[in-house]
């Protein structure tokens, strides 16, 4: 497998990283910073099979340079992972960081799918992975600790939908995945489940996929959500 992971420095990305490369799979990492300590030790035991590319998924430009770094590269995975979150609600919002929010959650995925587009088509069995939330559940909403956050999850729900209807035609999969409620930055100490168990699920889940799963929103156990 040839993925590309996005937010691959920390958290789920990097326990993503750690498993395709271990398996034998070549990464192009896509980080805000390629001097990202996190990644020097994999790409020191892993050599050419893991590049690190700079790339900030809220600039348009920032994606493009980094699709062109790929122009001649056969991608079979787009993990579209990389996010942010802010605590705010109805008495704290700041538009600047709402915009910001849907910029890196919401257009990154979408605006990297579209200039990766020629890549993926060259791949026998091509798949786009947005990472999503149970936060951004419409049917199962049942409260929130970011309106933002739940916000751009619930636009990314439908940028898949979109996306797989549209995409379907080439024979790309794509779908949203919860990795659940994660121990990491954003997931915070009390997130009952560990990095390298939702990628291992995540990865299982992305292993087993048909072109029948298209448009589908999966948690990291293979369950599927309620839009």
């Amino acid at each position: 497998m040839r993925a590309v992971v996005t937010g691959a420095n920390r958290g789920i990305g990097l326990a993503i990283t750690k498993l395709l490369l271990e398996r034998g799979d070549t990464v192009f990492a896509g980080v805000r910073k390629v001097e990202a300590k996190s990644l020097k030790g994999l790409k020191e035991k892993h050599g050419d099979r893991l590049r690190v590319i700079r790339l900030d998924v809220s600039s348009e430009s920032s994606i493009k340079e980094f699709a062109e770094k790929l122009a001649d590269e056969t991608i079979d995975v787009l993990f579209n992972n990389a996010g942010v979150l802010y605590e705010d609600d109805i008495n704290n919002l700041d538009y600047e960081k709402v915009l910001y929010t849907i910029k890196v959650n919401t257009l990154g995925p979408l605006f990297l799918t579209r200039y990766l587009l020629d890549n993926l088509k060259r791949s026998e069995r091509p798949i786009v992975v947005n990472t999503d939330s149970v936060l951004g559940s419409i049917t199962t909403y049942s409260g929130t600790t970011s309106y933002s956050y739940s916000i751009s999850k619930a636009a990314l729900n439908m940028v898949t939908r979109i996306l797989a209807s549209d995409l379907r035609k080439y024979g790309i999969i794509v779908i949203s995945m919860h990795p659940g409620w994660v121990r990491t930055d954003m997931g915070g100490p009390a997130a009952p489940v560990l990095p390298e168990d939702s990628a291992s699920g995540i990865v299982k889940v992305v292993d087993s996929l048909s072109i029948k799963d298209t448009g589908k929103f999966y948690d990291y156990t293979g369950k599927e959500i309620p839009w």
